[in-house]
């Protein structure tokens, strides 16, 4: 069970890197691992509170990877003015490619 819970600690510390490519290899460790272990209560409360840790760090950083992905878009649009009328309606207007002068 202590190498269960070390792979369980190791994944987290991987999610808080955003070490994203180390988690295949984790999981799958973690998976095997999981089979052998045997846990009293304690241990057993201990492994699911390390688990919901990480599924709260894979969420989070889920959530992370679509927000840069959104915003990697948005970049990839070009310059974008967003106004808003008097009734509080969005409007995006696309802003002309202007290019850049050295000086």
């Amino acid at each position: 069970m202590a190498r269960l819970e070390e792979l369980l600690d190791q994944a987290a510390e991987a999610l808080l890197r955003g070490d994203l490519a180390a988690l295949p290899a984790l999981t799958e460790a973690i998976d095997s691992e999981t089979g052998s272990a045997a846990a009293d209560v304690p241990g057993a409360e201990r492994l699911r509170e390390k688990a919901d840790r990480n599924a709260r760090l894979a969420q989070a950083a889920a959530r992370g990877v679509r927000a840069a992905r959104g915003r990697l878009s948005e970049i990839a649009s070009g310059p974008v003015l967003t106004t808003y009328d008097a009734l509080g309606r969005r409007a995006s207007v696309p802003l002309p490619q202007v290019a850049a002068k050295r000086l």
